[in-house]
This record gives C-alpha cells, structure tokens and sequence, in this order.
C-alpha cells in the first residue's frame, strides 16, 4: 500500500514538473508571435525539449494503471511527427508531438490552467509593452477596412487568435458555472477584437461561443431544476464529435473544386479572403505528400505593408497536410476524435462544444497546430475524466490515523 502511494506521489510531483515545463515551452513559443527581441540562452530550446522526454519517460515507467489505447495512440503520434520532421526539417513537429504525448493522463483542467495563466500574463505584458511604446506596435491601414492594431503581437489577427484561444480555455474551465456577466465581458472582448483588429472571424467565433456558453447554462440550470443532469441529443452530440473530420473534409473539398470561372466560387473567395484561392494554388504547385514538405510561405507579419509575392495557407486543413503531410494531418484528426467521444461519454458537454468551435475557427485560421494558440491540443490524450478521481488528493493512512487520535 505504502509502495503504491509512494508511486502515485512520485507521479504527481512529476506531473507537476512537466506543467512548469509546458508552461516554459507554452511561453517560449508564445514569445516568437511577438515583436520581443530576445536573445535566448544558447541551446535553451534543445535544453527544454531534452528536460521534457526525461520527464515524459520517466513518468511512463512508474505509472501502474496505462490506458493502452493512449499508449498506442502517443506512440503512433511520436513515430508519425519524428519521421515526418526528418521529411519536412519542420522541427516544431517534435515539441508539439512532445508536448502532446507528455500531456497523456494529467488532468487537462490543470493544462488549461497553466495554458491560460502563462499565456494570459504574457499577453497583458505584451499590450502594456507595445502601448508604452517599448517594443513595436505594428498598425495597418489598408483599403476598405478600419485601422488594424497588432497590440505587440506579429499580426492583428493573430492577437485576435490568442484573444480566442485564451477565452476558450477559460470557458472550459468555468464550464456551466460561467456567471452571465462573465458571459457579457467575453462579448465585449469580441467587441474590442472587431473594432481595433477587424477580425472578422474570430469576432463571429467569440459571439458563437458567448451563444453556445449561455444556451448550454440555461440547459444545465433548467436540468438541474427538475433533478436531473443536462444530456445532449445523442444524434447531435455525434455529429460534434465529428466536427473535426467534416471540417477538414469540406474546406479541403470545396479548394479542389474551386475555380475561378465560377462567379459563386470567386465570391466565396472574396469572403473569406482568398483562402479557396491561395489554398487550390498550394495544392496545384506542391500537392499533398505523405511526410510533408519545406513550403515557402510569405504573410502580412512583422510589417506594416503587404508583400507583393503573398502567398500564405491560413485554413489549417491546408497548412497542416501540405506543410506537415496527410500523415501528421491524419494522427490529428483521429486525436480530436478520440478527444470529442471521451468528451461525450463524460458528457462534458462544453468541451465538446468548443472542439467544435476550434474545428470552425481553423476553416479560416491556420493554428490547429501552433503550439502557443490551441490549448483543445493538448487535451488530446489528457485526462477528461469529470469526477472527483481527476484531481482527488492522495491520502497517506499513517497521516490520518494520527490525525483521527487527536479529534
């Protein structure tokens, strides 16, 4: 008994160190969409990254109780992305298969905590900075939109996207207890994001997201009254959780067939800015590989100017299988799935929502994969388990009998 404690003890604290770690390597990445130059410390990033695996291994060896399907799933995952890297020389892939398989059986409440506190800070650090003028605060005035502010980050919409990202994790982590005042200053971020960063998508992701949030509250409340639990139609709570696949099946359908004689197929283009476009262009000049391939890619960040040359893949059901290879793209989306059925079957009905509101956002934006951004990554293979189990405290016998003497 004492033996089994000790393990699980052990196991907690090493949890816990590779939060500080994942927080380091959340926060480093983080750093890289801003106009911060910093020098970093020589190998601080292979450091990071060697600190995380002994981590990783040595919590695998000392677990007693191993969900095999995590395992086998965290297995395939790192075998896919490391040979996928040696294709493609896109070393990212190895931190975000790292941080992937070493978020495996840790309660994803705690990684949305350490996402939402080190990215948050960062943030507000990142305005104040930019707004006092210390580092470069990148303002765009192009035709036919309002004034766009970068608030310190590389691009106006990507400062819209971590404004997404971190109000996403904080709404998992109030889930149905979210206060409707909570839910009017979520609205009001939305607002900020539209009117100082004309971000269009992420604004409509935001108001979404105060919707589901509310309708999903009154739902939980009215069930709650009647002394039941809040359970989502079986049918729908199905198709959310293939949301993930049918995005990728449609944004990736709807590009091949894209052709510019068709007045239709160039006013959706227009709409959303030329991503059917841009992203039949990538596939016509490069097409889709097994492990990837080095695509040069060149957008708006870090300049106050468009280039003439753009050429970028924003909807990340482009980015990722022609940059990473179908694959890396195919391990992601059955990870998702796996995440949404888990979500089902605790009938955590929030997350599956906001999975399928991240699955929306990156029709349009390309950071399913951005190590900074979309913390439902990370959950992938975490804990999602609702009951007290998840975070229970460990118990020593020999604590509690000499405590029970003294009551």
């Amino acid at each position: 008994m004492i033996q089994t404690i000790n393990r699980k003890a052990v196991k907690e604290l090493l949890d816990n160190i590779y939060l500080v770690l994942f927080a380091l390597m959340i926060g480093y990445y983080f750093l890289l969409t801003t106009t911060f130059e910093i020098a970093w410390p020589q190998y601080f990033y292979v450091n990071l990254r060697t600190f995380l695996l002994v981590i990783i291994v040595t919590k695998t060896a000392i677990e007693d109780d191993i969900d095999y399907t995590d395992i086998v799933l965290g297995a395939l995952a790192a075998i896919v992305f490391l040979v996928a890297w040696r294709h493609n020389s896109y070393e990212v892939l190895s931190s975000i298969v790292l941080l992937i398989v070493g978020c495996r059986g840790i309660p994803f409440r705690k990684i949305a905590k350490s996402y939402l506190i080190t990215c948050g800070i960062l943030l507000i650090i990142t305005i104040t900075f930019a707004l006092t003028g210390k580092i470069e605060n990148f303002v765009l005035y192009q035709d036919g939109r309002r004034t766009r502010i970068a608030f310190g980050i590389i691009y106006p919409t990507d400062f819209s996207a971590h404004v997404f990202y971190l109000i996403l994790a904080y709404c998992y982590l109030r889930k149905e207890k979210i206060k409707y005042l909570e839910l009017g200053i979520i609205a009001m971020l939305g607002i900020f994001v539209y009117e100082f960063c004309d971000a269009r998508l992420n604004t409509i992701c935001i108001f979404l997201m105060v919707g589901i949030l509310g309708y999903n509250k009154i739902r939980h409340d009215n069930a709650i009254k009647k002394g039941r639990n809040y359970s989502m139609n079986s049918v729908f709570s199905t198709f959310l959780c293939l949301s993930t696949t049918l995005s990728s099946i449609f944004m990736i359908g709807i590009t091949l067939l894209y052709s510019p004689s068709r007045k239709g197929m160039r006013l959706l283009d227009r709409l959303i800015t030329y991503r059917l476009s841009l992203g039949k262009k990538g596939i016509d000049i490069y097409g889709f590989s097994i492990f990837g391939q080095p695509i040069r890619l060149i957008g708006n960040g870090n300049s106050q100017t468009a280039p003439k040359n753009y050429f970028f893949l924003d909807s990340s059901y482009l980015f990722v299988p022609l940059l990473y290879g179908i694959f890396v793209f195919g391990i992601i989306l059955v990870l998702f799935l796996v995440m949404s059925f888990r979500a089902r079957k605790e009938k955590d009905w929030t997350l599956l929502w906001l999975i399928s509101l991240m699955s929306l956002q990156c029709i349009i934006e390309h950071h399913m994969l951005d190590i900074s951004y979309n913390v439902l990554l990370w959950g992938t293979l975490a804990c999602l388990k609702t009951d007290a189990q998840a975070g229970k405290r460990i118990r020593f016998p020999a604590a509690e009998s000499i405590k029970s003497k003294f009551r």
